[in-house]
This record gives C-alpha cells, structure tokens and sequence, in this order.
C-alpha cells in the first residue's frame, strides 16, 4: 500500500458530495486507500490502519485543519504503537489544498487541487520517479486544559497559531462567515477600520446600526495574560496580541508573516500591547511580510513561548484554523520535523 488519504464528507467543500470518496478512490487506484472520516474520533483508528499496512504517504483532503488532526492523532498513533518520533516524523504528510488559506502547502509549493495532486503522486509512484519532499519544524503545544473533570493536561502539534488578542479574534470573525476565502479577510479588516471610530470612542454609546458599535472593540479587546519567552517574562498583564508560528505564513495573498520562522530552529512570535493606531500603522508591513514596529511590539525569533490566562476570560487559541477554547495555560516548542511531499498537480485520468 502506497497511499493513504483520509477525507470529511462534513467539510465545507464537501457537503453535498456523497461520491466523493469513491472519486478519489478511483484516482488513487490500486496503489491506495481512501476512506471518509465523519468526525475527528473516526481519524486515529483509520491512520493506525494505514500505519500496519505500511502506507507511504499520507494523504490529508483538506487544508490546514485537515493537516493538523492528522498530525496529532498520527503522533498519538506512533507513541501508542510504540514508534516514538525523536527529531522527524518517519511518514510524509500531504495536504491537498482543500482548505481557505492552505498556508502550509503554499508554502512547501504544492500546486493543484486534490484531484490533480492525488493523480500526481500516483503518477510518480507508478513510474519509480523520486518525489521530492520539503521538511518543515512542527510546534510542539502542551497546556492545561479547563474542563468537567477539573484541570486536565492538553497536548497537540501545529505549525502557526493565534492565541490571543487581534490575531484569536480576527479568526473568529474570519470563520464565522459561511464561505471564509481571502476576500473575507479584506472584509474583516475593513469593517474593523470602518468601526473604529463608532466603536473605540466616545461614539460608541450612539445608536449605531450593525456591528458599528463594536465590531472594532470585540478586535481588540485585549487578554489578560502572563507570558514568558525563552525564560523571559514579558511586561504587562493584558496583550492585544499573542501570535506563534514555525514557518512563514500566507494569508490568502494579504498577508504575509512569521518570515523569521523560516530560519530552522526557531520559531516566530509576535506579542504586543499595541494600540490599535499601531496596529493599523502595521497593516501595510504585514502585508509586505516586514517586521513589525511598535514600542510594546515584540518580534523576534524564539525558541519557548509560555501563556497562562490570568483573568476570567481562559484562551481559545486557534491552531492551523482549529480551535481550542478553554485552555488555561499553553506551552510551545518546537515539534517534530515533518516531511512534506512537493506534487505538482497533474489532470487525472477521466
């Protein structure tokens, strides 16, 4: 067995595609296996069978999130087969751009749609070519998570995450759109510059139709934080900003970010209390890729990164746009190398 892909017939770009597991499946071939995985906890048993039959690749059909369950559940999956991962994780993962920004695979290179990619990597199994893989530095998280049961342990992997402040919340109006794509994010930043004045200002006590009112104070309302970086801790008890990532970002062409990541063994963290002039003043840096600049804006390269919420209010980070609400405390290292197939996508046969 060569291929493994795991895909969500729940998925936004899935829903209404019942056969969609059967197309794949027809791309694949008899060099592999797709199977549809309804909910997250259907994930681990399908990757510890790809595991057992020696899959050579597996194959996420999705984006980010896609990529993220199954690098966690598939590092889950190791340690309980006893196959501990020490500097790189043995199997290639391979995301097939499914998702609504895909940072990860535009920033390996990976080109096509899921379709193409899986007929692709079929083809260059079928003829004995090399396939070219990119290895990238994971994040390791580990944190505390607020539940039922008391306080319990949290452990996942991810690749960038916005785990508080402008970065968190901006995510949470990203997302609650029905379609999310890179329009969305001009949209999101718009209307927090259209609401400033009506909703930072003595104005906001006006009548204001819509999200006038607020939507720029919801952006950035700040947490209540203590955080530590390489053993440092940082001034101040509230951050509007708390972001993390061990690779280079693209966010749909609009923005650019966490250049320093792209140096191997480090990770990039930007962590401020910035006001929102400053943020907006940044805007165009971030759209550049530049480091940003602002006298309580922190970034810089780091190696540890150390948030615990200290107010009512506990993280709900979001990790390669999943989210992860009621954590108490995160802790971020960097992970596990992971190997990445570079496919270029090809027309699949009809």
């Amino acid at each position: 067995m060569h291929i493994g892909v795991i895909t969500n017939p729940r998925s936004r770009k899935n829903r209404g595609h019942p056969e969609r597991a059967d197309r794949l499946q027809s791309i694949v071939g008899p060099l592999g296996e797709v199977h549809a995985t309804a909910s997250v906890d259907s994930i681990k048993p399908v990757l510890r069978d790809f595991l057992r039959k020696r899959a050579r690749y597996w194959v996420a059909d999705g984006g980010d999130g896609a990529l993220h369950w199954m690098l966690r559940l598939g590092m889950e999956v190791l340690e309980e087969e006893e196959l501990p991962v020490d500097r790189t994780m043995p199997l290639p993962l391979l995301p097939t751009k499914g998702g609504t920004i895909d940072f990860v695979a535009n920033n390996v290179g990976i080109q096509g749609t899921a379709e193409s990619i899986l007929a692709g990597l079929r083809r260059l199994i079928e003829t004995g070519r090399a396939v070219e893989e990119v290895e990238v530095d994971s994040m390791l998280i580990d944190g505390i998570e607020v539940t039922e049961r008391g306080e319990q342990p949290f452990r996942t992997y991810g690749f960038a995450c916005a785990a508080a402040g402008v970065g968190q919340r901006f995510f949470s109006k990203y997302y609650r759109e029905p379609d999310p794509n890179p329009r969305t994010i001009v949209d999101v930043v718009s209307k927090t510059v259209a609401s400033l004045p009506t909703s930072m200002t003595p104005l906001r006590h006006l009548p204001w139709p819509g999200e006038l009112g607020h939507y720029a104070r919801d952006i950035f309302e700040p947490t209540c934080a203590r955080v530590t970086m390489d053993g440092m801790v940082l001034p101040g008890e509230t951050f509007t900003g708390i972001n993390v990532a061990s690779m280079s970002i693209n966010l749909g062409n609009v923005f650019r970010m966490f250049h320093k990541a792209e140096t191997p063994g480090v990770m990039h963290a930007l962590v401020g209390t910035a006001s929102p002039v400053t943020m907006l003043f940044n805007l165009p840096r971030m759209a550049r890729g530049k480091e940003l600049r602002g006298r309580k804006v922190l970034d810089r390269a780091c190696r540890e990164l150390v948030i615990r919420a200290t107010g009512d209010e506990l993280l709900a980070p979001v990790v390669d746009g999943e989210y992860y609400p009621n954590l108490r405390e995160m802790r971020f290292r960097l992970g596990p190398r992971v190997r990445i197939p570079k496919v270029a996508g090809v027309r699949p046969a009809a």
